[in-house]
């Protein structure tokens, strides 16, 4: 189950400890990810050259803040699973983001707690992006028309060799028929006119030069990235908002050795030594929480 947990109908006392925890544990990471999320203003190119502003933040801030708190419940407790700190890339939407996990006796928690944002693409505010990609239009316009007289210029040889052979007076549907049946004859126009672009190295070479061109332009895209510190549920992450998210799932073993769980729990018969234990290691985190910046 996915706390909080509705308390309606329950023993306040019973799960109100686990509810409060979970606040104060949201509330702890919440807190870590504004005191460290400076953002900072930059100026970038569009593709039409022009110069603006936009505001960004380093994400490696986080990564390293999930990797500190990683390391640290690595080193004080021995009863957390921890799957190192991750990022994920989906077009425009990156999540970076730290799971835990805590069995005690028959009962196990899954932590959550990460960003969601979106990376966007500009060019650096340089001369040199307007220099490389004026070249690369001036390039891909002069193999354009070159191809066009190639095209052109194969027309005219294909048109001749058929007027050869005595297709000269021939309707469009009687060449078609015999272009598609005849295969050798299809095959010699094909190689007549292939062998016109051997006359335009020049092609070729503007394709390398472009492609070099372009490798280069590349190497002035820079990312700026965008988000705000709204808190996220699961279903707001999955559709792509921006924001922090931190969430608990409590479960219950129904078989240890299959690991099925439920999340139906009487939350009655958790024994006391049980409780303690599991706000003994809450405590724990939450204090590596507020020390973490």
């Amino acid at each position: 189950m996915r706390l909080p947990i509705k308390e309606k109908g329950k023993n306040r006392d019973q799960i109100g400890w686990i509810n409060e925890f979970n606040y104060i544990l949201q509330g702890s990471f919440e807190s870590l990810v504004k005191n460290i999320m400076y953002t900072f203003k930059t100026k970038v190119m569009l593709a039409d050259f022009s110069v603006i502003e936009v505001v960004s933040f380093d994400p490696n801030k986080i990564v390293k803040a999930l990797s500190s708190i990683e390391v640290e419940m690595n080193r004080h407790s021995g009863n957390w699973q921890i799957v190192g700190v991750q990022s994920t890339k989906s077009d425009d939407l990156r999540r970076i983001y730290l799971q835990l996990s805590l069995e005690i006796d028959k009962y196990y928690f899954y932590v959550y707690m990460g960003i969601q944002f979106h990376s966007l693409l500009y060019y650096q505010a340089n001369k040199e992006v307007i220099r490389l990609s004026k070249k690369i239009r001036e390039l891909e316009e002069t193999n354009y028309l070159t191809k066009n007289e190639i095209t052109t210029e194969g027309n005219k040889i294909i048109r001749e060799e058929l007027e050869k052979l005595g297709y000269k007076d021939s309707d469009n549907s009687l060449l078609f028929e015999e272009l598609f049946t005849k295969n050798e004859l299809t095959q010699s126009l094909i190689e007549k006119a292939s062998n016109i672009e051997k006359n335009y190295p020049s092609i070729e070479k503007n394709e390398k030069t472009i492609t070099e061109l372009k490798s280069q332009l590349n190497s002035f895209v820079v990312e700026a990235y965008q988000m705000n510190l709204a808190t996220l549920d699961q279903n707001k992450m999955l559709q792509g908002e921006e924001g922090v998210v931190f969430y608990i799932d409590f479960e219950m073993f129904k078989n240890k050795k299959t690991k099925d769980r439920t999340s139906v729990i009487n939350f009655d018969k958790i024994p006391r030594e049980i409780i303690d234990k599991m706000k003994m290691e809450f405590d724990h985190l939450q204090n590596i929480l507020n020390q973490t910046n």
